[in-house]
């Protein structure tokens, strides 16, 4: 039987979680045998602060291959009905949103899928995800969560542009009824993309106005007083309807 979208989803994130586990147990053993290169001259099992220092490697091995264990145990099986899905509005079942999901995607009715990092050609991409359906917004996570948001409980979706630390770096911001979401990238021009795909579907009721400058400014608003923004965004909304 063929995998329904979502499905296909948690195979994916399964298996570059799999791909990441895998690159850092490499590098884990390849440190731990550099550094027993470098001091196996001084290193004396007879000394007692030798023998500590094993001991301390042979936990700290101990450990690693247990988080490894665990890291393969939770990517053993491929999620089904829904069950990891987020649901933060409870709109339904976890089970009946995946259906809906899965048979929009049937259909071809994806309208956005979206990485939010670039990536070079060839190469197989992963990481956070944005994909909008004509009944959802889904946040796709790395580590095989998805965020389900109604169509109808989004405010307002922008590229933010910022300096974080001294690079450059960009957010999409996604404000909804009950709360603001934000992926992270480091492509400006690739995550505004995205939001003008988004602008298709989701009417930017905030258009007249500079992003840059205003998404500052309305996040402070939505975290402060949200009716003050709810009022805002009306007001917006019924400006460009009577255009």
């Amino acid at each position: 039987m063929a995998q329904g979208y979502l499905e296909q989803e948690s195979s994916n994130a399964n298996r570059s979680y799999r791909k990441t586990i895998f690159r850092l147990t490499a590098v884990f053993f390849i440190l731990i045998a550099f550094i027993y290169f470098l001091g196996r001259d001084s290193f004396d099992l007879n000394d007692p602060s030798g023998q500590k220092v094993l001991f301390i490697l042979k936990i700290i091995i101990g450990i690693m291959l247990l988080a490894i264990a665990v890291g393969l145990f939770k990517t053993r099986r491929t999620a089904a009905n829904g069950e990891n899905l987020i649901l933060p509005f409870g709109e339904d079942t976890k089970e009946a949103v995946a259906k809906k999901i899965n048979q929009e995607a049937a259909e071809g009715k994806l309208q956005v899928e979206e990485y939010i990092d670039v990536f070079a050609e060839g190469k197989t991409p992963h990481g956070e995800k944005v994909t909008l359906t004509p009944s959802y917004l889904l946040l796709c996570g790395d580590r095989n969560k998805i965020t389900v948001i109604p169509r109808n409980k989004i405010y307002w979706i922008c590229a933010q542009v910022g300096q974080k630390g001294g690079p450059f770096y960009v957010r999409l911001l996604i404000f909804t009824e009950n709360k603001m979401y934000a992926l992270t990238g480091v492509d400006i021009e690739h995550v505004e993309k995205i939001a003008e795909k988004l602008y298709q579907y989701i009417p930017n009721v905030f258009c007249d106005y500079d992003p840059f400058l205003l998404s500052y400014e309305l996040e402070k608003v939505f975290a402060k007083d949200r009716a003050e923004f709810v009022k805002l965004y009306e007001m917006e909304k019924a400006k460009h309807v009577t255009m």
